[in-house]
């Protein structure tokens, strides 16, 4: 795992599912290792969109249980 991704991740712990901004590599690669998903239509979970001003729409971003494994694995070394 990148720092970027392990800096993501991290961050995704403490703002599960309210950070809908982020993009990049970082949360690309993230999201192929199932790691974490991006919420939507496709997911069948409701409210998946947070507004943000001025019309804009973001889709909310969510820790999966295999990012939540990763994220005690190396707490606890």
């Amino acid at each position: 795992m990148t720092d970027d991704e392990r800096v993501l991740l991290d961050f995704l712990r403490y703002d599960d599912g309210q950070y809908g901004e982020c993009q990049g590599a970082a949360l690309d690669s993230l999201i192929e290792q199932g790691l974490v998903r991006v919420l939507g239509p496709q997911t069948e979970t409701q409210n998946s969109f947070i507004a943000k001003g001025r019309g804009l729409m973001y889709r909310a971003v969510t820790i999966t249980d295999a990012g939540r494994a990763v994220l005690n694995q190396g707490d606890a070394q």
